[in-house]
Order: structure tokens, then sequence, then C-alpha cells
């Protein structure tokens, strides 16, 4: 078995010094790996992807790729640009996969592993063949990398868009010049950036560029970045959709956008995300993992080396947007995913240049307990399908399997002082959580109530134009899954009027709401579609919905 592995580690550093297609060939598969267990199984999850993927199939639906709605109403929390990935994702499949999540999760899937690919090339203007490689491997087995690749939202599309102008940034940095497409594609996908997630990817970029020009004292080195003429194209990719938009609605999109969402995270923590000032840096140890476990090496590696040029670029990233994150009121362990591409280069860059006979004592105590952490994380799924008294399924156990594995290689390929094959190891990590956690939880039937409630429509003889609500539980997953678009409500009135004045329909009410639906609908006759018990995501708490068929 050693001898495999003593093989590999070979194979990897061929590899890793081969010319740089080949490197980038096998992180793309690598990545694609990390990120494919669950990806089309796991059944939409509330709220955030919902809503995209929702807003998303009614872009598509409508024709119209300017406003962004949402049901009966709007979704304007994000720009457009999400919204028109994965419209035209939609587009391309085709209309018969429209209430399929895995649709609107391409481009993330797809942007995760352009962002691994990035990472490398980053990277490899910075630091060695084998630390890039490294880097880039390291950085497709994070947790919220991982995460990020399976949902239908902004985060992995965003990082791209902020990886680029890095890419071109670091090579102006470390080259001193700058020439073809480099600038048009700085500003190009800086102005995308903007449609993605409004400001967040140009504070990110911009910020480091100014920590850089402290650094060196001077702005004359940006002069290849053509500003005036780059900056013209930004706002040309920018403009036209803010100026439509506001044409459309006025200020209502700005008050949403700006006031509601952005200046309302930075003020205070939305929907319970609140967390004081250091939050980040704590999270970092579980949110980073299994890639966590170089950790100390990398901030071991930024204060040595921390006049380098290649670390001075990392830390300029890295150290202002950090700050800036932490001093935000609202946090969700994404937002800082922006800076990870620096942080896995630090660690890499730091594996690869210990001194021999390190890691010591220290280290082999924290190596053991972070270790131990894949057993605590795979545990999770087993232990919340056991409060509903349901044993996992084989994907868990499997899962489990995987992550001892890579609890064993991890140890002794790092105790062997092994460069490049505890990365092997990593993705066993992380691949055996994917397996019992993403697979598993998609086979367990009480976390999924929109997917129990669209199966009740199944076989259903509806009229024309049936009305379709949801009284009290209103997560968009149920808009998504059902064929009939549902109105959410919450007052049993206003259900029961509709009801009473629509030729059929079909309802889901709360237990909360029950009997005050049951008692005003007496007078007419029903058909019990089934009742549901199980746990929202969405909500946080347990749920009990009956379907009822009126006609």
């Amino acid at each position: 078995m050693m001898r495999i592995f003593d093989r590999a580690e070979t194979a990897l550093a061929w590899i890793a010094t081969g010319r740089p297609g080949w490197p980038m060939l096998f992180v793309a598969l690598f990545a694609a790996v990390m990120f494919l267990p669950g990806f089309f199984t796991v059944p939409p999850i509330d709220r955030d992807e919902t809503r995209f993927a929702q807003a998303s199939r009614q872009m598509a639906e409508s024709g119209d790729f300017i406003d962004i709605r949402l049901g009966e109403g709007t979704r304007y929390k994000k720009p457009v640009g999400i919204y028109w990935l994965q419209s035209a994702t939609l587009k391309i499949v085709g209309a018969d996969h429209a209430r399929e999540i895995w649709v609107y999760r391409l481009p993330s899937l797809v942007a995760a592993v352009a962002a691994c690919l990035l990472t490398y090339l980053i990277a490899l203007s910075l630091v060695n063949a084998q630390s890039a490689f490294l880097a880039a491997l390291m950085m497709s087995t994070c947790f919220v990398l991982t995460g990020e690749a399976r949902l239908a939202k902004t985060d992995a599309t965003l990082l791209v868009t902020i990886l680029v102008p890095q890419l071109m940034l670091v090579r102006l940095y470390m080259q001193g010049a700058l020439s073809g497409m480099g600038p048009w594609l700085f500003w190009g996908v800086l102005g995308a950036s903007v449609l993605v997630k409004g400001p967040i990817g140009p504070m990110v970029v911009g910020l480091t560029v100014l920590a850089l020009c402290l650094l060196r004292r001077e702005v004359r080195w940006l002069g290849d970045l053509r500003p005036a003429r780059g900056f013209l194209l930004f706002l040309i990719v920018v403009l036209p959709w803010y100026v439509a938009i506001t044409l459309k609605t006025g200020q209502a999109f700005w008050d949403e956008a700006l006031g509601r969402d952005l200046l309302g995270k930075i003020a205070q923590g939305q929907e319970s995300h609140g967390a004081p000032p250091g939050a980040f840096s704590a999270a970092v140890w579980f949110t980073f993992w299994p890639s966590s476990l170089l950790l100390p090496f990398g901030i071991w590696f930024a204060w040595i080396a921390r006049r380098e040029a290649a670390v001075l670029f990392c830390l300029a990233w890295l150290l202002p947007s950090w700050l800036v994150f932490e001093l935000t009121a609202t946090k969700l362990i994404h937002y800082v995913l922006p800076t990870f591409p620096a942080i896995v280069i630090l660690c890499a860059s730091g594996w690869l240049n210990h001194a021999p006979g390190l890691p010591g004592r220290v280290y082999t105590v924290f190596l053991a307990l972070f270790l131990a952490l894949a057993i605590l994380l795979a545990a999770v799924p087993a232990g919340f399908m056991w409060q509903y008294d349901q044993w996992p399924t084989w994907p868990w156990y499997v899962g489990l399997s995987v992550s001892v594995f890579g609890i064993w290689l991890t140890w002794t390929r790092m105790r062997a002082g092994d460069r490049l094959s505890p990365v092997l190891g990593f993705a066993a990590l992380a691949l055996g959580l994917s397996l019992a956690l993403f697979p598993t939880m998609a086979r367990f039937a009480p976390l999924w109530p929109s997917v129990a409630l669209a199966q009740m429509q199944e076989g259903v003889t509806l009229c024309e134009n049936p009305v379709v609500i949801s009284l009290g539980y209103q997560e968009e997953s149920l808009m998504l899954l059902s064929e009939h678009l549902p109105v959410f409500l919450h007052d049993p009135a206003q259900a029961i009027a509709r009801v009473q004045a629509a030729d059929c329909a079909l309802v889901y009410v709360d237990a909360p709401h029950r009997p005050a639906f049951e008692q005003g609908m007496a007078d007419r006759a029903f058909e019990p579609l089934g009742r549901f018990e199980g746990f929202s995501i969405g909500g946080a708490d347990e749920v009990e919905i009956t379907g009822y068929l009126f006609r």
C-alpha cells in the first residue's frame, strides 16, 4: 500500500512540473470529483437557492430579462447577472427541465471548477509550479467552495469574476507589464462582477490595488491597466441594465438591493446571521477544512516571508477584505470565500517550504484533533436521522469509510514528510464528508417538505386554470417544483375567499392554520391529498402540512 502512495507522490510531482495544460486538466477533473456527489440528487435547498432558481425560471419563461420576478412579487436583493446565467442555462438545456434544480446549479459548478483553475494560474505567477498545483487542489477541497459548487447561488460565480481581475493584477504586479487582452479582461470581468453581486467584487480587487499601492508607495505601475479606457469599458458593461431596471421600477430596485440588503447587512445582522468581529477568524478552521490542516504553515510562511513580493500580494489581497468582512454585522460562512485563494497559496507554499524536522509535537496534536473532526462532521447527518428514528442509507456508510481512509492517508503521508500526496488525503476527507452529507440527506424524505407536496399533485386531474395556494408554509422550493405556480398566503380568510371563487383549487395548509381553514371551508367538499410531517430547512423548524383538493 505504501508503495502505491510513494508512486502517487512521484506522479503528482511529475504532473505539477509538466506543461501547464496537464496540471490544469488534472485540477479540473479533481475538482469535478469533489463537487459532483449529490449535485443532481439533492432537492432544492431553501431559501436562497430556491429564490434564485425560481426567479431565473420565471425570467426564462417570461422572456423579460430586465425585471426580476419571484412568484407574484419581485426579487431585487441581487443584480441580474446570476439570473441571466441560470435562465440561459435553462434555455440551453430545455424547458422540460425547468423544475429540476440541477439546471440552475450548473453555472455554480462550472464557476467552482474555473475558480480552482484560476487559483492555479494566479499561484503560478507567484510561487513555484508544485506550490501552485498544490494550492489549486487544496482549493477544490475547501468545505465552503464544495458547498457553493452545489448551490444555485451567486458566490461561486462571484469568485470567478474576482479571480480574473486578480490574475491580471498579479501578472502586472509580478512582471511589471500587462499587454494584449489583459486590461480589457480586468475591467470587463470586473463589470460583470457588479452585475453578479454589486460592489463586492470591486471592493476585493480595489482593496488589493490600494494595499499594493501603499506598499509600493506609487501608482504609476498601474498604467498598463489603461484606467481611462478600461473604466469606460467597465461602465459599458455595468450601466445598461442598471439604467433599464431603474427606468422600469423607479426606486424599488435600489431601495431593496442597496437599502435593505447591502446597507442592512453592514449595519445589523440580518435573518439571525449576526456575529461579532473575529467570528470569521474563528470559523475559518472549519469553513476552510480540510485545507485548514495546513493553515498553521500558511500563517508561519506569511510571517517569515512577509517581505517577499508574492507574499505581499497575497496579504494585500487577504487582510483588507478580511477586515471589512469581520466588521460587517451580518456574517455568513461564504462571505470570505473571495479571500480563500490567497490563503491556499500561502498554505501550500508554507507546507512545501517548511524546515526538515517540522512539524513538531504541538502540530502533531493539532493534526490529530482536526483529523478527528472528519468523524464528527460525518456523524451530523446520521444524528439528524436518528432523531426521526431512521437509520442512514448506504451512501453514509460509504462516506464514513472514505473519511476514515482519508484520516489514515493524511496522517501517514504528512508524518512521512511527503510534499504533494497529503492532498489526496484531503480529497478523501472532503469526498467522504460530501458522500456522508449530500447523497444521504437527499434520501431523507422528512427533510424535503416541498418534494412531498409536489408529489401530492402527481396523478391529480385539475381544471384548466387551477388555483394553487400554500397557507402558512412559504418556501420557494414549492414554487420551483410545482407545475402550477402557488400563491403564498398567511391569512386563512384570504385563502378561503380564493378557493370559494375558484372552479378547482389545490391547497396546502400548515398545522397552525388548519383549524381555521377547515372551519371556513366546511360547506365545500374536498378530497384529502395527504399529510406531510418533517423538518423545513428554510424555517429551521418542524412542519406538518395537509393537502386538500377542491373541484
